[in-house]
């Protein structure tokens, strides 16, 4: 991304404390396991913790989509990119929508909200960083990079949903590079625009 565009991304330099919010939430609620249960369990009616998780969910979702639309101008020329802000949107209302629809209250529609994120995500850092090669070889490369490591962990949870073990290990892996990848996109961008260089 280039320009000074790239500054108002505040929200984007935010976005890796959903992981810290999660963690901390996750901590209060009696039992839970990080491995083997779901995000969705912490928003879920019957968890301790539902009414804080399901803000972070709807938060951090208008945080995401939000920093994707300041930067839409200073993104990567080319359809690549293009595309990647189309998928940053999309999975950022995919979080505002499992925050609204927990999965106890109505699974069906849940499960149809929430698995949006598990490929815009990971495919829009995949694009991203594709996008970014021509002036960012490195930084390009890097993204790509955890944006297959999110695939990897999509794959993963989904294809351990239903089993007793694991899918929360997984998950997490599907989304937390994401989150703190994306403060890493802003946080590189804000500075190299202070320093009047073309930002990633």
């Amino acid at each position: 991304m280039t320009g000074p565009r790239s500054i108002p991304a505040t929200t984007w330099l935010l976005q890796g404390l959903y992981v810290v919010a999660e963690i901390v939430i996750g901590l209060q609620v009696s039992g839970y396991s990080f491995v083997d249960d779901t995000i969705s369990d912490l928003g879920a009616t019957t968890s301790s913790g539902h009414t804080a998780m399901n803000a972070v969910f709807v938060a951090f979702g208008c945080s995401l989509a939000l920093g994707a639309w300041l930067l839409r101008d200073s993104r990567p020329p080319g359809l690549l990119a293009t595309t990647s802000l189309a998928l940053w949107l999309a999975a950022g209302a995919s979080s505002i929508a499992v925050g609204l629809v927990p999965v106890n209250v109505h699974s069906e529609l849940h499960g149809a909200v929430a698995v949006w994120v598990f490929v815009a995500q990971p495919l829009a850092l995949v694009l991203l960083g594709l996008g970014l090669r021509g002036t960012h070889r490195r930084f390009g490369w890097a993204t790509v990079a955890v944006g297959a490591v999110s695939l990897i962990g999509s794959f993963g949870f989904l294809a351990l949903l239903d089993a007793d073990h694991g899918a929360g290990a997984f998950e997490r892996l599907a989304l937390w590079p994401g989150y703190v990848w994306v403060t890493v996109i802003a946080w590189s961008g804000a500075v190299r625009a202070r320093r009047g260089h073309p930002a990633p």
